[in-house]
């Protein structure tokens, strides 16, 4: 057995351009947070599953061959010419929620790479890991990076950037999921033209934290996000994590996070408190 970890992520910015050859192109702040995804591979006869986790929504994980680890593992195969590769089994423990824009899907899918690459004793490096991970998916290349970077073009084009200050960062879940797929679309409806794509966003991105082309469309779906968006916790905050319906606030100050997250828990919100991470996928 092999296992691997990778973390979550929320968005400092993220832009959404205009649809264009069936993608959107994007600038993105990345940031790793301290939730992280486990992912445990072993040898099987047949393609297997298993998913465990206390967080919203486990039950729309996939536990076939339809779940992203096992195309992960596919797409890894075919990269270094393995036709008929050896079926796995991946026990996958998540702390990220389901369908919640935080790229917990994408965490799975860099922590298969990274167990596989070991397993299968491949010896890619993360430059052909990251290539491979873009295939799967727009967030995985960050989810094997992990840290603070800006995303260009699909968000899988990445440059490293010094991490931030250390921050506090309160969770506020929703128990409704949001489909990316389903977000992005009414985010074509509502804005055919797309959002303005900031070129120098890796300079300027601390003025305008939080910004997120997504919120109306997500908000469109699912209005009761706006009760969440709107909450005055005492730090700063309110901000939609990629399409959502996570929302996120944070704070430099710890006491301060901690009293926002019990008002929020007051309230009956169900939340985590975390904080940024420069971690990026790695063996156990």
């Amino acid at each position: 057995m092999t296992t691997a970890l990778a973390q979550g992520k929320i968005n400092l910015v993220f832009q959404v351009g205009a649809l264009s050859n069936g993608y959107h192109e994007v600038r993105s702040i990345y940031q790793a947070i301290d939730l992280c995804e486990e992912v445990t591979v072993s040898t099987a006869d047949s393609w297997q599953v298993e998913v465990f986790g206390d967080v919203p929504n486990l039950e729309l994980v996939p536990t076939d061959e339809t779940n992203i680890v096992v195309k992960a593992a596919k797409a890894l195969a075919l990269q270094v010419g393995i036709t008929n590769p050896q079926p796995m089994k991946f026990e996958i423990q998540k702390q990220i929620p389901v369908a919640g824009g935080m790229a917990g899907g994408s965490a799975d899918a860099a922590a298969a790479l990274i167990a596989l690459n070991e397993h299968w004793c491949l010896g890619l490096d993360a430059e052909q890991l990251s290539f491979v991970g873009a295939s799967i998916g727009a967030d995985v290349p960050f989810a094997l990076l992990g840290g603070t970077a800006l995303g260009r073009g699909t968000g899988t084009e990445l440059e490293v950037l010094k991490p931030v200050q250390t921050l506090h960062v309160l969770l506020v879940f929703s128990n409704f999921p949001l489909s990316t797929k389903e977000v992005f679309a009414r985010f074509d409806e509502l804005f055919p033209h797309g959002d303005a794509l900031d070129e120098d966003l890796q300079l300027r991105y601390v003025d305008i934290l939080g910004a997120n082309s997504l919120e109306p469309a997500a908000l469109s779906l699912r209005p009761e996000l706006q009760e969440i968006i709107d909450l005055d916790l005492g730090i700063p905050g309110g901000f939609l994590s990629g399409s959502g319906p996570t929302v996120w606030f944070a704070s430099t100050d710890s006491d301060a996070a901690h009293k926002a997250q019990q008002t929020a828990n007051e309230l009956g919100l169900q939340t985590v408190l975390t904080s940024t991470s420069n971690l990026g996928a790695r063996l156990r």
